[in-house]
């Protein structure tokens, strides 16, 4: 959500992976896109508990945030790690692993985030034109 605000864009999330693994656990890998433009790996590992929660992870594909917003529950979030890398290219990034635990449902997750995340180019948003146009705090000028 926080990309999404950023960019004033909608994010694509592409499901790589939704494999259950055993009764109740299920791994997902997804992409997340914003401008056309990948910025974040994410892998889970979901743990269920109540087969109604197992619907929406199985069968419907459905965001883990958006499983616990559909569920009312608001999830306990548990940080685990952080930190900042190159990979083989030399290209930079950073990532986090952290946990988002309720009844019903716990998600041990790691995200991998491009390190140019806040950088996409702009597409010349209607946003951007009305910006343009402002002090860039939204007061005409």
């Amino acid at each position: 959500r926080i990309v999404s605000s950023f960019y004033y864009e909608p994010l694509t999330v592409l499901v790589n992976l939704n494999h259950k693994r055993s009764p109740c656990v299920y791994d997902r890998q997804v992409t997340m896109l914003v401008r056309g433009e990948p910025f974040l790996h994410a892998k889970s590992t979901i743990y269920l508990t109540d087969p109604a929660w197992e619907e929406m992870v199985e069968r419907r594909g459905t965001p883990l945030g958006a499983v616990f917003r559909v569920m009312g529950v608001l999830p306990t979030f548990h940080l685990r790690s952080v930190g900042r890398g190159r990979d083989s290219s030399g290209s930079g990034f950073f990532w986090r692993v952290y946990t988002l635990a309720s009844q019903g449902m716990t998600c041990e997750i790691t995200e991998t985030f491009a390190d140019d995340t806040f950088e996409k180019r702009s597409r010349g948003s209607a946003l951007d034109a009305s910006l343009a146009s402002t002090d860039g705090h939204g007061i005409p000028v």
